[in-house]
């Protein structure tokens, strides 16, 4: 069997220095590909199953990632035909407007967002299977395409914890001389406006003021950039398009390189700076994300995050009641309060936070199990995921009837005649 999983932004196999490496600084989806390939290419190996995974780039001067084969595309014979093909949006474009031809048996759509009509209708028409990523997300499109695939992205809490320790100190960020009512707060991101950074700016003045009339002092960390998904980076001063640029610095004026700093998009370094950070605050929004691992790589180095329940955010956020937002202008409040909290619940909360990020890593080998059925599933009317399908829930629903029925009959014959 030939399993091809589609990689958008090859870079990413070049910039990891080891297979398991962290995510050197691309999207999130280009490093999901090629960890879910390299993991499946282990263990179908370790197992002798006939399954050949490969990785397949339009361009890219490798040949191979770690052991796993890597095809380019353009050079690809069209008399392979592949047993599956895995395709993430940016393919499932080019697949549906016949810029890449490619055989094969079965398309799986991995989307990689909420509500997305376009690539679902697009996996449609190309009589594609839909694989969403996170829980929220398999709710969301189920509204549009029904019962369908969902497996949970891999997340590994301690890669991200080592990253921290193998910086170089060269590297690391300098510890500013502060008052211990310094409260750092970072955020990590995408600077295009769907990842909602602007929300959070324009609380920002409220978010100083609310913290100056408690005794604190703000500082905010961005890290990211537009370049992070091939979005153009044309400000002469900040790292994100030119509008978008001169949008943010309206709202935030001198403020910035005084109390808000623009770092860019960073590789795995960006862990250093993060864990100093106090606080983290995601998309005020949530939209856009299908799985919460910008949520969870906060978590994984002890930072407690402010975000939303929408979306995939909700995956994460459902644990931090006291952090989550219903909107944007709930953020100095909610920020000011949690300063105000003690030493003694910072760090259990912190700990807590490296435990939560724990649950998800703890998933890893049940989700590439989770792979391997929905490549080798036999069956087309098979829907690989953690909920049962409908004749399994119209049976429950009919044992309940049939189950409560036999109740009240008993009730009434006790009542009637007292046995």
């Amino acid at each position: 069997m030939k399993v091809l999983f589609l990689q958008e932004q090859p870079e990413v196999l070049e910039l990891l220095q080891e297979p398991e490496g962290v995510n050197p600084g691309v999207g999130g989806t280009s490093y999901m590909a090629s960890q879910v390939a390299y993991q499946l290419h282990c263990l179908t190996k370790n197992k002798n199953q006939e399954i050949d995974i490969y990785l397949g780039c339009q361009e890219t001067l490798l040949n191979n990632f770690y052991g796993v084969p890597v095809i380019k595309l353009k050079n690809n014979p069209i008399a392979i035909v592949w047993d599956v093909v895995i395709a993430t949006g940016g393919y499932l474009d080019l697949l549906s407007n016949r810029k890449l031809h490619l055989r094969y048996k079965r398309l799986i759509a991995w989307l990689k967002h909420p509500f997305d009509y376009d690539r679902i209708g697009k996996a449609r028409a190309l009589s594609g299977e839909i694989l969403s990523t996170g829980n929220a997300q398999y709710f969301s499109n189920s509204l549009i395409a029904g019962q369908h695939h969902q497996i949970n992205d891999l997340f590994y809490s301690d890669r991200i914890r080592r990253a921290v320790n193998n910086v170089p100190d060269i590297l690391k960020p300098v510890a500013e001389q502060r008052s211990v009512n310094t409260l750092r707060i970072g955020y990590m991101g995408g600077l295009i406006p769907s990842k909602g950074f602007h929300q959070l700016a324009e609380q920002w003045a409220t978010i100083k003021q609310a913290l100056h009339h408690i005794g604190f002092e703000a500082k905010l960390e961005v890290i990211g950039g537009s370049s992070l998904y091939k979005f153009n980076q044309g400000h002469s001063y900040l790292p994100c398009d030119e509008a978008y640029g001169d949008r943010l610095l309206s709202i935030l004026g001198d403020e910035v390189e005084k109390s808000v700093h623009f770092h860019g998009t960073l590789g795995s370094d960006r862990y250093s700076l993060m864990s100093t950070c106090d606080l983290a605050v995601l998309n005020p929004s949530g939209e856009g994300e299908a799985f919460p691992a910008t949520v969870l790589e906060w978590l994984s180095l002890g930072v407690p995050v402010v975000g939303s329940l929408n979306y995939g955010c909700s995956d994460a956020m459902q644990f931090f009641p006291s952090l989550t937002l219903n909107s944007d202008t709930e953020l100095p409040n909610i920020i000011a309060l949690f300063a105000q909290q003690s030493d003694k619940y910072k760090n259990q909360l912190r700990q807590y936070c490296e435990e939560v990020s724990q649950t998800f890593s703890s998933r890893n080998t049940y989700i590439l199990e989770q792979w391997t059925l929905l490549i080798t599933k036999p069956y087309s009317n098979v829907y690989i995921n953690n909920l049962l399908p409908i004749a399994a829930i119209k049976c429950l629903l009919s044992n309940y009837i049939s189950h409560n029925f036999n109740r009240g009959k008993g009730s009434l014959k006790r009542f009637l005649f007292g046995k």
